[in-house]
């Protein structure tokens, strides 16, 4: 016989929620190595420090590693026969600048370590770079919503002349695919005229 008294006071049956796992994208690549920096963003920054990585370094000392991108952290991990060892760990939010260099094949990406200090991380990726730069900058896009998302109300109030967090959400995630389309676009390999009889 049930006791009435365990069935009124006992808890009803609660589903905890499940912790939200972090897609994590993985791309094997050679990484060039690291240098440092005098500014945390420019192209001219990124295509100098792999330009200066390559010529001091060969194909041959280049360091096969696993590309890890999460939405808080890039990680750059070299595969060991026992296990993983991780080489950098690069937090989203520290991440200054990143792009495809002058080669399809080469992305950098510079990262501030405090006391302006940016080290830039260059990596050669097969077939092209393009799915490497896209995934990092998916990371950044979704930890800048993060952040829109975490202020408090007091500080999301906007004025009337600065836009609404949406609508820069909007701005910034438009810009980024319309970036990602136009670079997926020139690595497309060009369509030749049919030669006629």
């Amino acid at each position: 016989m049930i006791d009435p008294f365990l069935c009124f006071f006992s808890p009803p049956c609660a589903e905890f929620p499940m912790p939200k796992t972090e897609l994590v994208q993985k791309f094997h690549v050679l990484y060039l190595g690291t240098t440092s920096v005098s500014r945390p963003i420019g192209m001219d920054v990124i295509n100098g420090a792999i330009d200066s990585l390559m010529s001091t370094t060969g194909k041959e000392d280049w360091t096969p590693v696993i590309l890890s991108i999460a939405d808080t952290t890039v990680a750059v991990i070299k595969e060991k026969e026992e296990d993983e060892e991780a080489l950098v760990e690069c937090r989203v939010r520290f991440l200054s600048f990143m792009g495809i260099g002058r080669n399809v094949h080469t992305f950098a990406f510079i990262m501030d370590t405090g006391n302006q200090h940016f080290q830039c991380h260059a990596f050669w990726c097969d077939p092209n770079a393009g799915c490497v730069s896209e995934a990092v900058q998916a990371a950044c896009v979704l930890r800048y919503q993060k952040c829109l998302v975490a202020r408090p109300p007091s500080q999301r109030a906007c004025s009337s002349t600065s836009p609404s967090a949406d609508s820069v959400t909007r701005r910034v995630t438009t810009s980024v695919k319309r970036g990602v389309q136009s670079l997926i676009d020139t690595l497309k390999p060009k369509k030749q005229p049919s030669e006629l009889p």
